[in-house]
């Protein structure tokens, strides 16, 4: 379901320091939309009566806009109610929007209690939030050692978020003792399971030779592989890589398109590279880097290009052209 995907994904914002978990949410509890008809009114009779599939239907249906208005009080107030049926995914939905504040007043007791019913009945989702909860005291007191059994139960169910949390925690010794080859073995499923982050790790540990041997070419593979997912900090380094020649062929045409769109997602140093790396450009380049640019991404080939004086710079070193 969409609307899991991406609450699922909000939950990660704690990881990296999100200001919010959702962005691009209303968070004013609505007023509740009960005059449903066809299948989306038998849904809701059958809701009434206490039909938990119904229940996580509506409450999806409501979440996504999907046959109804957008309403994240009436999704919040259906999955709260599969939850109150012991039902694991009400359980985990209810919390995500606790944790989010949507539909909700914003409350991260409230959230790690019903995280914790869900991850109790074995659902990877919800285990990896109570780790989450565990890891950064929200909602719960503190409890590293206690993060990690939750991480390690959603990784040993082969969940690619519990496999990337059990080994960003093996990597720096968080709750559990720093084993940096163990760390790159879950960064390795976790990757296989199509988890940008853990791509993106994998290429570090692959590049500065943490718990393997360097291998810098098998680290760009993943960066690239990362920031094709657009993933913000893999984008830099394969732009970095494709500058310096780490791990592949120089390419400056091909490190502008990278940079340039790190720089415009805010990513730190990005711009500031992206700027040196068109001194070294020649016109030339310069202009099939827009060109890949606008072919890989057309909607932010608008977007402001570097400064004026960098232009002027390119000018002076190549006049006349």
């Amino acid at each position: 379901m969409k609307f899991l995907k991406a609450i699922f994904m909000g939950i990660w914002g704690v990881i990296f320091s999100a200001k919010k978990l959702l962005s691009g949410k209303d968070k004013t509890p609505q007023k509740p939309k009960v005059f449903l008809k066809g299948r989306h009114g038998q849904m809701l009779l059958a809701a009434r009566r206490g039909n938990v599939e119904a229940q996580m239907e509506l409450a999806t249906c409501y979440s996504e806009g999907n046959g109804v208005e957008q309403n994240y009080a009436e999704a919040a107030h259906w999955f709260g109610e599969a939850a109150k049926l012991d039902d694991a995914r009400g359980q985990f939905c209810v919390g995500i929007c606790y944790a989010n504040g949507q539909g909700v007043a914003q409350d991260y007791e409230e959230a790690a209690q019903w995280f914790r019913k869900a991850a109790e009945q074995k659902n990877p989702g919800a285990q990896v939030s109570l780790g989450l909860c565990l890891q950064k005291g929200l909602g719960a007191y503190p409890s590293p050692q206690e993060a990690v059994h939750w991480f390690r139960q959603a990784a040993e169910s082969g969940d690619a978020a519990g496999q990337m949390s059990l080994a960003s925690c093996l990597q720096h010794g968080a709750g559990v003792a720093k084993n940096e080859v163990e760390a790159l073995s879950w960064f390795r499923k976790a990757a296989a399971g199509g988890l940008a982050e853990a791509e993106f790790n994998m290429g570090k540990c692959l590049q500065n030779g943490s718990g393997t041997d360097v291998n810098e070419t098998e680290a760009f593979k993943c960066f690239r592989s990362a920031a094709q997912k657009g993933l913000p900090q893999a984008e830099f380094e394969t732009g970095l890589c494709l500058r310096n020649g780490r791990g592949t062929e120089i390419d400056l045409p091909e490190a502008f398109v990278w940079l340039t769109l790190a720089a415009r997602r805010a990513i730190p140093d990005a711009r500031e590279a992206c700027e040196e790396l068109q001194l070294e450009m020649t016109p030339e380049q310069l202009e099939d880097g827009k060109h890949r640019l606008n072919m890989l991404a057309p909607a932010q080939a608008a977007a402001p290009l570097p400064p004026v004086e960098i232009e002027r710079e390119l000018d002076a070193k190549f006049p006349g052209e």
